[in-house]
């Protein structure tokens, strides 16, 4: 997948000319499902914590940073700085969990143009990408001077390898922030704005889904702005006190009407009958959400996104729920078109996005990643305790939860590895 990229801007673009310097855009591409969007505070503050250089700490936070999802078991995102692919930001489990960064063969040439480290030296011989070297190093990576060329050493169970070289000038490009991204994309935000409302006024919706996460939060702005005046919360009783917060105070500053409705049974009385949900059996969805909508009827707005998942990606453009329609208008959106427009309508959002948190939902989900998992219980250790507590009543072990085991009735391969 691709966005386009203005060099001479250093932003991302979305449309066919920067509306700043009217530059033509060269491709920025990730994968496919990557869903790229600007890192959080959270993220940016965990990237330079890992960065042992005072002057490329100073470099990222005066330009744009993106990250763009990768497949794998856990947090894993590629990292794009300066419209090039700067490294991977990942969450693994090597003896304990940690946070590692590794830069790409461009992005260790742009830490060596900035600070002219380098860890050793080799004279090249043929073809290095890919290459065992004879060298123990104690970091995850080294710079290498290669002659005209750097390259990154990284250490793997079996040795030490080139991972990528790189033999070309770097170039320092100029700082940005994300109101210069909106600046450069301000037409085409004008334009999907005007397409999701248009849908929505075509299609007479009622009501509006909201979560309290930022896509449900477009979602109900643009309602709003269509003329709907009733936003719908499903409270499973399980959200965090930030979303409910955030819920109650949006919808407030918005003037509409909020229909907050709760299950019949508590998701603790569920959990007891029938088992605890994961990713492959999640009933919660169904009984403390679904099966809530059923009391509404007529068209609701959701906020749901086809980047998100694979599943979502192959959603149909419609769904009933009951006697209950349901309308998608920011279904092609990236997540960073949705951060996008909210920077340029000078919207808040919910505070977990910056305590490290992507996904907003129940705070003991099985579709949260295990560093969200792990991060609940630095920020809400009662909530965390509690989940934890149940865990091991029904017998898992303190390893087993913190590695994500729960998370899965059948884990996969991978996991059963780790």
């Amino acid at each position: 997948m691709e966005i386009g990229y203005c060099r001479r801007c250093n932003i991302p673009l979305r449309d066919k000319r920067c509306e700043i310097c009217g530059s033509y855009p060269l491709s920025l591409r990730f994968h496919e499902l990557g869903d790229i969007r600007p890192a959080s505070h959270y993220e940016m503050d965990i990237l330079l914590s890992l960065i042992p250089f005072r002057e490329v700490k100073n470099y990222l936070r005066r330009r744009i940073v993106l990250l763009a999802k990768q497949p794998g078991l856990d947090y894993r995102k590629d990292i794009f700085v300066d419209g090039f692919k700067f490294g991977v930001l990942e969450y693994i489990k090597d003896g304990r969990w940690r946070w590692r960064f590794v830069p790409t063969g461009k992005g260790v040439a742009l830490i060596h143009h900035l600070t002219s480290h380098v860890d050793f030296e080799m004279r090249a011989k043929g073809h290095m990408k890919g290459k065992k070297i004879d060298r123990k190093i104690d970091k995850d990576w080294e710079i290498v001077k290669l002659g005209n060329c750097v390259a990154i050493a990284v250490k793997e169970r079996k040795g030490v390898k080139i991972k990528d070289v790189y033999c070309r000038k770097i170039m320092e490009r100029k700082r940005s922030t994300l109101k210069d991204a909106v600046r450069g994309n301000t037409k085409f935000l004008e334009r999907i704005e005007r397409e999701a409302v248009e849908m929505i006024i075509k299609s007479k919706a009622r009501y509006v889904a909201f979560s309290g996460g930022k896509d449900s939060e477009v979602a109900l702005y643009l309602s709003y702005l269509a003329g709907v005046k009733k936003a719908v919360f499903l409270n499973t009783g399980m959200e965090f006190p930030e979303t409910v917060r955030f819920v109650y105070n949006f919808v407030d500053f918005l003037d509409m009407e909020l229909i907050e409705l709760s299950p019949q049974k508590s998701f603790w009385d569920l959990v007891e009958e029938m088992g605890i949900p994961t990713k492959d059996r999640r009933w919660c969805t169904k009984y403390l959400k679904l099966e809530q909508l059923k009391k509404l009827q007529g068209v609701i707005v959701d906020g749901l996104r086809k980047y998100e998942s694979l599943r979502r990606l192959h959603s149909p453009s419609t769904r009933k729920i009951g006697n209950l329609r349901t309308i998608y208008p920011i279904f092609n959106w990236l997540s960073l078109d949705v951060w996008l427009y909210i920077h340029s309508k000078g919207l808040p959002y919910n505070p977990l996005y910056d305590m490290g948190f992507e996904r907003l939902g129940c705070y003991m989900c099985p579709a949260m990643l295990n560093a969200e998992f792990h991060r609940v219980k630095v920020t809400h250790p009662e909530l965390f305790k509690r989940w934890y507590e149940y865990l091991r009543k029904i017998g898992y072990t303190h390893e087993e939860i913190m590695d994500g085991n729960w998370r899965w009735k059948e884990p996969p391969p991978k996991l059963k590895e780790l």
